[in-house]
């Protein structure tokens, strides 16, 4: 059940990066829409081009902080969903390990209660055959 469950775990955090990687890809698709839709708007305005290439300059800075900003955003929920990942599969081997460690032990007593079975039924047996 524990294998099973750290299975269904990884498959998650596998969706969820193919998530991650599809965010990004839109949001890069989106920012360069943004900026083809920006420098078109400035492109048919009716002003001067030194006025032109400024607001485009302008414009062109704050897209890219505004790309940097969420590419910061996207690679911190990566990373704390990945460290979330690896505590709850470290959880998991733990988990595993102990109750490995109590089915020994089980095994270990069940034998030994088996061996003292035997043992009474042999004295059994030889005090039945000596009578």
């Amino acid at each position: 059940m524990m294998i099973k469950d750290l299975i269904e775990s990884a498959g998650k955090e596998k969706r969820k990066q193919e998530r991650v990687k599809v965010v990004r890809k839109v949001v890069v698709g989106m920012s360069v829409v943004a900026v083809a839709g920006v420098a078109t708007g400035i492109l048919l305005a009716p002003k001067s081009g030194k006025e032109t290439r400024e607001d485009l300059k302008i414009k062109a800075v704050k897209t890219i902080q505004n790309i940097k900003s969420t590419v910061r955003e996207k690679a911190e929920a990566v990373k704390d969903s990945a460290t979330h990942a690896e505590q709850e599969i470290g959880n998991v081997i733990k988990d595993v390990h102990e109750k490995t460690e109590v089915v020994k032990k089980d095994i270990k007593d069940g034998s030994h209660e088996i061996k003292q079975g035997i043992h009474k039924a042999a004295e059994n047996i030889s005090r039945n055959h000596k009578e």
